[in-house]
């Protein structure tokens, strides 16, 4: 009889944990999938890539850890100016209305920055807050595994 095998379990039969950054990349990978989203990276508070996906986008991880940078000091401007107390997105909007999306949340016990290309005419905001929540839950099994 033909046994089929599942793509998370080996051919012992033994079901193989996937790592937090594969789990990340599978939920990012989704998300592009459904053509909203272009390409996606999440970056730790240092700028190490912690996850991404890039989809059929030209724009790859190198570019996007340059945006983090940049706008990681408009970020830490508007948290220390007065009557703000964080922001939570930066928005950056070409002339051909691509968009540049930069979330900073906390994850993995660190600031984490979550940087997105959106084409044209398309909505980003449910599909980044869903992301948001699964890395966050990801987070907290892997710290309350430590």
């Amino acid at each position: 009889m033909l046994k089929l095998i599942d793509r998370e379990t080996d051919a012992a039969g033994v079901r193989e944990e996937l790592t937090p950054q594969a789990v990340i990349e599978a939920e990012l990978a989704k998300v592009i999938n459904l053509g909203n989203i272009e390409c996606a990276y999440l970056f730790s508070g240092e700028g190490l890539l912690l996850a991404g996906s890039q989809g059929r986008s030209d724009f790859n991880h190198n570019q996007a850890l340059e945006i983090m940078y940049s706008v990681n000091d408009a970020l830490l401007f508007i948290q220390n100016s007065p009557g703000f107390i964080a922001a939570q997105e930066i928005l950056l909007v070409a002339m051909n209305r691509r968009k540049i999306v930069v979330r900073t949340f906390p994850a993995f016990q660190q600031q984490v920055s979550l940087i997105l290309v959106i084409p044209p005419a398309h909505t980003y905001r449910s599909h980044t807050n869903r992301l948001i929540t699964k890395i966050q839950k990801i987070g907290q099994t892997v710290m309350s595994q430590a």
